[in-house]
């Protein structure tokens, strides 16, 4: 095992200082919420019939987690695109959110032309880059941020920045109507626990060596699932999937079976938040999964809300993906395959 106290050893393996920028969860939602309220935006951004949201990688964490919390109470539908052109149906009537945390995403720049084409409503999120001049120079409302309590860099290890960042741009345009004192108690409980959430998952990332993880969530965790999935991809360099209850349970519990002896380690995110019918489905879930002979790591939020569960989440899964990676000897600040990727598609 690692030895989690050796100042040496962890500076070898994570030189960018992966764990400044995870340690950095709250300072980074506290300022992104603080920054976009004191924007000159306008209040209201007109009619909308349909958002879409434009992001690649961990620039479109922040519209997994705002769908996942308000997609239900939301009056329009919500699409989430990850390629280089927005649906034909966007027109006027359509807002369309540009994330990308370098501001050199060619795919969201590529978005934001065509949206731009159909005279569609655009707001933009990023560190700058030309999506940063492409916003300014169209005077479109953006939250440009500095991201310097992100030490390493790494546009997954800003989450902060384009979660917080993204809630407080579209309230603050009027998109959504939240409580600002919901997201600030939020962050105060997140304060309280962060040392507790770190402590848990120094603990439990043990669980995962040498296994795959499959990750079980519902409901308003459904976007930290994906995340959660993605940090285990990135950070860890780990095989990982998601699943989400109630659909799971309409398919995957007969896909137990075989291979026999699989190297399966189930986490279900669970909350006491959760609807009566989907609480009674993860109970359910535990029990098959269970006596398929596999482990089941059920993780139950303490929060009170539902925003306090996800920053929970959040910050666990942050921690525990990079403790991971450490015990792995990987560098979890770098992805080299997908660098080679882009190198290789770049010529």
């Amino acid at each position: 095992m690692i030895d989690f106290s050796n100042q040496d050893e962890l500076k070898k393996l994570d030189p960018k200082d992966t764990y400044g920028s995870t340690k950095g969860l709250l300072k980074q939602c506290e300022a992104a919420w603080n920054e976009v309220n004191v924007l000159n935006l306008p209040p209201h951004l007109g009619e909308i019939k349909n958002i879409v949201f434009c992001g690649m990688g961990a620039s479109i964490y922040g519209a997994l987690v705002l769908k996942a919390l308000y997609g239900r109470s939301l009056p329009f539908p919500i699409e989430i695109i990850s390629d280089y052109f927005v649906p034909d149906y966007v027109d006027s009537n359509s807002l369309v959110v540009l994330t990308s945390y370098s501001g050199t995403t060619e795919e969201v720049i590529s978005c934001g032309e065509d949206a731009k084409s159909k005279n569609a409503k655009i707001i933009v999120l990023t560190k700058g880059g030309p999506l940063s001049v492409f916003a300014k120079e169209n005077e479109y409302p953006a939250y440009i941020f500095d991201g310097k309590l992100n030490p390493a860099g790494v546009p997954r290890l800003g989450n902060g920045y384009t979660i917080l960042g993204l809630i407080g741009l579209l309230n603050k345009t009027g998109v959504i109507d939240i409580e600002e004192h919901e997201i600030e108690n939020s962050l105060i409980r997140l304060t309280e626990t962060k040392d507790v959430i770190r402590n848990q998952a120094q603990n439990d990332y043990k669980k995962y060596i040498g296994k795959i993880p499959v990750i079980f969530a519902a409901e308003h965790l459904a976007g930290n699932a994906q995340i959660l999935r993605n940090q285990f991809n990135e950070t860890s360099k780990t095989f990982s999937s998601f699943f989400l209850i109630p659909d799971l349970n309409h398919h995957l519990m007969e896909g137990l079976k075989f291979p026999e002896k699989s190297p399966l380690e189930f986490i279900i995110l669970n909350s006491p938040n959760y609807s009566e019918k989907i609480k009674k489905r993860v109970k359910l879930t535990s029990e098959v999964v269970r006596e398929n002979k596999f482990p089941v790591h059920d993780l139950r939020t303490s929060g009170s809300t539902i925003y306090e569960d996800f920053l929970e989440v959040l910050q666990y899964g942050s921690y525990l993906t990079l403790f991971l990676a450490l015990e792995y000897k990987q560098n979890p600040a770098t992805n080299p395959w997908v660098d080679y990727f882009k190198e290789k598609l770049a010529k």
